[in-house]
């Protein structure tokens, strides 16, 4: 008798494509209408509203650089959301407005203004080992555990996506 059903090993196989599906891969890393950089579906993503502003870090001038995450909840334009991404043994935490959603069916597609400059290129570098991090597992799944580099994996993302991460 075996120990799993046919079906159970279907989804098994399911859940890992769509988790390692590289969106470096499949989807461009910014989106062509808003500029915004896409955080890649298999890296995790926490979001929570903020509902009273944080005035221990003055406001200085906005941000030019946002991303687009998915979710499953609806976000009003114009909530303050508080991201968080996990990095090592850190979380990376970022506040923004959210300025655009789109349905996609089973997920909302959220756009984040950040509300601080000094944020912008924290993010954009966070985001980016986000990206190569994703692009790893995916090669990794495709390829298999043994063949991969870290770093040679890293080098070959750069050299084919660097250039389309949004300058400050």
């Amino acid at each position: 008798m075996p120990l799993q059903s046919t079906n159970d090993n279907k989804r098994f196989l399911d859940y890992f494509a769509t988790l390692f599906r590289g969106n470096a891969v499949k989807e461009p890393i910014t989106d062509i209408q808003t500029g915004f950089i896409h955080h890649p579906q298999g890296y995790p993503l926490r979001w929570k509203r903020v509902w009273f502003a944080d005035r221990s870090k003055p406001e200085d001038e906005r941000s030019n650089i946002g991303f687009m995450f998915q979710t499953d909840k609806y976000l009003k334009p114009g909530a303050t959301v508080e991201i968080a991404i996990p990095l090592k043994n850190e979380l990376e935490k970022f506040r923004g407005k959210v300025v655009m959603v789109r349905h996609r069916g089973e997920h909302f597609d959220i756009g984040l203004w950040l509300k601080h400059r000094s944020d912008a290129t924290r993010a954009r570098l966070l985001e980016q080992l986000c990206h190569i991090e994703a692009y790893f597992k995916e090669k990794k799944f495709r390829d298999g555990p043994y063949i991969l580099n870290r770093e040679r994996v890293a080098e070959e993302w750069i050299a084919k996506h660097a250039s389309s991460v949004p300058n400050l």
